[in-house]
C-alpha cells in the first residue's frame, strides 16, 4: 500500500515546484516491506545495494516496522543499521527517514479510535529509536514522519460527517478512504499521505503549495493539521 504513496511523490514534488525530483523504489507487499524483511531476503538485499550502489541516493526512507523492532519493544533494529552503514559508505551525506504507517484491516476496527491506537503509542517510541539511532551513528540525520496519521484523521473526518469527498469507508478509489478490505488507500489518503512524505523530505510549508483542486476538502490542511499533531 506505501508504493503508491511513494510513486505518487514524483508527480507531487513536479506540481509542487520541487526541481530534479527523482526517486528508486524497491517494493515488497506487506510484511514482507518492513527493512528486516528486506533486508534478511537475499535477492531484495542486492536490490538495495544495487540502488545505492552509485552514491546518487541522498534520502533513504524506510517504512515500519522489523520484527525485531517490534519485539524489542522499540529498542533495537539490526537490520536498519547496516542498511544506514551500507548507504553512507556510498554517500556519507545521506539522510534517513523512519515511517510510520497505518494498520492494515481497517474494518478490524470499531472506531478511528480503535484502529489507531497501536501505532499512536508505536510512533512515540519509534521517535525515540530514531534520535538513538542518530547518536548512534554521532548526530547523523535521522527524521521520523507519521503518514498513517493523516489516512486516521481521514477516518475521523469521514465518521463524524465532516469529509464530504468520502462516501464509504471501504470501495471505489475515488470516494473512499480504501479500496479492499486489506486496507489499501483510496485517492485521498494516497495523496493526503504523500503530503506528509513531501513535508517530511524537503520540510516545505504544504500550504505555499497549490490546493488540490480534485478535492472539494483542502487535503493541504488536513495534512498540516496532522503534523502539528505528531511533530
Amino acid at each position: 500500500q506505501h508504493k503508491h504513496l511513494a510513486q505518487n511523490l514524483t508527480k507531487l514534488a513536479e506540481f509542487s515546484g520541487i526541481e530534479g525530483h527523482n526517486q528508486r523504489i524497491v517494493f515488497r507487499g506487506g510484511e514482507n516491506g518492513a527493512p528486516q524483511a528486506m533486508w534478511e531476503n537475499p535477492t531484495v538485499k542486492n536490490e538495495i545495494k544495487k540502488n545505492l550502489n552509485d552514491g546518487n541516493v541522498d534520502v533513504v526512507i524506510l517504512i515500519c516496522c522489523s520484527k525485531e523492532l517490534i519485539e524489542s519493544r522499540g529498542q533495537s533494529d539490526q537490520a536498519i543499521v547496516e542498511i544506514i552503514e551500507f548507504a553512507l559508505s556510498k554517500n556519507k551525506e545521506t539522510r534517513f527517514g523512519l515511517a510510520m504507517p497505518w494498520i492494515d484491516f481497517p474494518n478490524n476496527y470499531k472506531d478511528v479510535n480503535d484502529h489507531r491506537s497501536f501505532t499512536d503509542v508505536g510512533y512515540l517510541a519509534y521517535k525515540e529509536f530514531a534520535k538513538n539511532l542518530s547518536k548512534q551513528f554521532n548526530g547523523l540525520d535521522i527524521f521520523t514522519f507519521y503518514h498513517g496519521a493523516a489516512v486516521y484523521e481521514l477516518r475521523e473526518m469521514f465518521e463524524n460527517g465532516s469529509l464530504q469527498d468520502i462516501k464509504s469507508l471501504i470501495g471505489p478509489k475515488r470516494n473512499s478512504i480504501f479500496t479492499d478490505e486489506k486496507g489499501h488507500a483510496g485517492d485521498i489518503a494516497s495523496d493526503t499521505g504523500s503530503l506528509i512524505w513531501l513535508k517530511a523530505i524537503y520540510d516545505i510549508n504544504l500550504m505555499d503549495i497549490p490546493k488540490i483542486e480534485k478535492y472539494e476538502s483542502d487535503i493541504r490542511e488536513i495534512a498540516t493539521r496532522v503534523l502539528r499533531l505528531y511533530s
